[in-house]
């Protein structure tokens, strides 16, 4: 009874969301026609004789909303699924259908019968679409704020208790909040562990820590305690006996267990489930090597680095940071240092110093914006991400893109094992999935996850998405 009423609030929410794309897709037509007809904003683009009537954009606005919703459902967005790291697979399938949908629309324009009293502004289209997909994107992330609301008070969502607080239950936690379209609750670990008992621990920031309830014997009564619906074991070092006698308590509550193999120190995006005549497969994913950039990646790169660095804004900006770094600390302006790019190809990196002079060279990275080591004019350039300016004439030279893993200092490669190497397949970028992650407070090496997904899921849709992120959160100064 409890998993079908939730199936059914998963199902409402899920054309609520259908409702609100559709909504969005069609008042981003009206605002754009509203915005061409009864204001001077768009002045310089009516025609002079005759405005058209709103009648005649009617046909191209749904036309534009059902291809979106069609696209959209082909990419299963309104189904309860895995939605990648960070939801990236669904904001990059987001991406893509509006793209697909904007040039089906913008064509199809083309073949239309041309009206004599008012012709169909391509102009007024193309705003329309684009404020269309903005709107959208914006009630996404609306409806995935929704999601996250619910799951933070547990309502609709199946409570769950996980067995072992190591590396894997914490990684099965993160990713179940990570996704709140599973519907699913981490409500408590249990853990054999002595220094992790009547402990909390924090798998994902803005959520609440997850209590250590106590020892995996205990589990009858934290089932009780917590009114859980599943138990879920990740202990990686569990015997038969162990894993069969948590099954059969969770049996005698009448509660379904679920049980993660041991993963063997090996990132989850290394591994793919598969089944052979319904016997269930984990295998493993070939070592990714070294990759040849595209050419549609680099040509994108070249572009937007010379337009970051040779627009007028900019132009002003580099003196007048170089005169206040210069001015406020004594050092040069510019602060340079070894990293390993691609293949293991060390290069001279570039930044705004934000640091001290006398601060050495190849010190740990500031972890906290009041270090002493920083200078007072850099604590600003870090918050606003602006001391990576100069960075952009590293991806112009090749050595670095605009996206891809950031590139580490030559000690700390030297200690990479050869899962952590192959993060130097590809081109290291100036930002990343990473950098707009809540794990970035921690080492980069230490998150690989991250860098295994994007080099496998790299593309230009998910390169846009992580640029178009990576200026929120420094608009946010985050």
């Amino acid at each position: 009874m409890l998993y079908r009423r939730i199936n059914h609030v998963a199902l409402l929410l899920n054309l609520l969301q259908v409702v609100i794309d559709a909504c969005a897709c069609l008042g981003g037509f009206a605002f754009a026609f509203w915005l061409y007809k009864d204001t001077r904003l768009l002045e310089s683009l009516k025609a002079q004789e005759h405005v058209p009537h709103s009648e005649h954009y009617y046909f191209v606005a749904a036309a534009f909303t059902a291809i979106v919703l069609l696209s959209f459902a082909v990419k299963h967005l309104y189904q309860s699924r895995e939605t990648g790291l960070m939801n990236m697979d669904e904001a990059v399938a987001v991406m893509q259908g509006l793209f697909f949908s904007f040039a089906v629309v913008i064509t199809g324009t083309f073949f239309l019968p041309k009206t004599s009293t008012a012709p169909m502004s391509r102009l007024i289209l193309g705003l329309g679409a684009f404020l269309g997909s903005v709107l959208l994107m914006a009630g996404r992330v609306l409806g995935y704020k929704l999601r996250r609301y619910l799951q933070a008070r547990g309502h609709f969502f199946r409570r769950v208790i996980i067995c072992g607080a190591g590396e894997a239950g914490r990684t099965i936690a993160r990713k179940l909040l990570h996704s709140p379209k599973f519907h699913i609750r981490p409500v408590a670990f249990l853990d054999d562990d002595k220094a992790k008992q009547n402990t909390e621990v924090e798998c994902l920031t803005g959520h609440q820590p997850i209590p250590v309830a106590g020892r995996v014997h205990q589990l009858d009564e934290a089932i009780q305690k917590y009114d859980a619906h599943e138990v879920w074991i990740a202990i990686t070092r569990a015997d038969q006996n162990t894993i069969i006698d948590i099954a059969l308590a969770a049996g005698e509550r009448g509660v379904p267990c679920r049980f993660v193999p041991n993963l063997y120190q090996i990132p989850l995006q290394s591994l793919t489930v598969e089944t052979l005549g319904g016997v269930p497969l984990l295998s493993i994913k070939p070592r990714a090597t070294v990759q040849k950039m595209p050419v549609v990646k680099r040509a994108f790169d070249v572009v937007f680095s010379a337009v970051v660095l040779f627009n007028p804004v900019t132009l002003i900006l580099w003196p007048l940071i170089a005169l206040l770094v210069r001015a406020t600390s004594p050092g040069p302006a510019v602060f340079k240092q070894e990293r390993v790019g691609q293949g293991g190809r060390v290069f001279t990196m570039y930044k705004f110093r934000t640091m001290h002079a006398y601060a050495p060279v190849y010190a740990k990275t500031p972890q906290h914006p009041l270090d002493a080591r920083i200078t007072p004019v850099g604590r600003w350039l870090r918050k606003l991400s602006i001391d990576e300016l100069p960075q952009f004439w590293n991806v112009l030279r090749g050595d670095m893109s605009v996206v891809g893993p950031r590139p580490e200092m030559p000690q700390i490669v030297a200690t990479y094992n050869s899962i952590q190497r192959q993060r130097l397949c590809v081109k290291p970028g100036i930002t990343g999935i990473w950098q707009i992650s809540a794990d970035r407070k921690n080492p980069i090496h230490e998150n690989i996850d991250y860098d295994l997904y994007y080099i496998e899921k790299q593309s230009f849709f998910l390169d846009l998405m992580i640029i178009l992120s990576t200026g929120v959160y420094g608009a946010r100064g985050v």
